[in-house]
């Protein structure tokens, strides 16, 4: 059955411009190996790479057009930036309109632009192979390095990628998606907890433990 479907979501994905096929086909080439890798269902991950970048190429009105239609939300940033609707939109419409009702994929489709603070296996697939396929990563070694770092731990690439990212939008001055934020927030978090390091503080409580240990002079009165 998943087969089918694969077949029938890859026939309209062909239908859109060569571009994005050629793209969405160097995705699959990183998608299926670390499917492997991490022992993901390929098949699942198959369906997912062909329905998640559907309504890519749509016009920023037509994204806004379409969101509005098939009833996903418009925040802030998505009316502002119509290109973060299309994968809330293709989670929609390959449920509705070709039956697709594997809920990890789906979500997968839905989140793979920035992510979630909790992602399936199969979401993490997705998001990091799109990130990470061979035009992307061409001239930009940090992406080569997540690459690399993907198929031995696939959370720790997930969380670089979002601290390149970051990194990315303070030098050319984007503003960075709330949703994202959000996401690398709690992968910081749970990031820390994994390794065992203690928890964050703040900076006014950074700086005022310093002051108790000497590290820095004390505040003129």
């Amino acid at each position: 059955m998943i087969a089918d479907q694969i077949a029938v979501v890859r026939e309209e994905l062909l239908k859109r411009p060569s571009g994005l096929v050629r793209h969405v086909r160097r995705v699959l080439d990183e998608a299926l190996p670390l499917a492997r890798s991490w022992v993901a269902d390929e098949e699942r991950v198959e369906l997912a790479v062909w329905g998640h970048d559907l309504f890519r190429s749509e016009s920023p009105e037509e994204q806004i057009r379409l969101a509005t239609e098939v009833g996903v939300e418009i925040d802030a940033d998505s009316r502002d930036y119509p290109i973060l609707l299309h994968g809330p939109i293709a989670a929609v419409v390959l449920r509705e309109r070709f039956g697709i009702t594997d809920q990890e994929a789906l979500m997968a489709v839905r989140d793979h632009t920035s992510g979630l603070a909790q992602m399936s296996l199969l979401a993490k697939i997705l998001l990091i192979s799109d990130k990470i396929e061979k035009k992307k990563r061409r001239g930009v070694p940090e992406l080569a390095d997540i690459r690399r770092l993907a198929r031995r731990d696939l959370d720790t690439a997930i969380l670089c990628w979002a601290d390149w990212r970051w990194t990315v939008e303070a030098r050319e001055r984007y503003r960075t998606q709330a949703s994202h934020w959000r996401a690398r927030r709690h992968w910081v978090e749970e990031h820390h907890r994994d390794i065992g390091m203690p928890e964050r503080v703040t900076g006014s409580s950074f700086a005022a433990a310093a002051r108790r240990e000497g590290l820095v002079p004390p505040r003129e009165s």
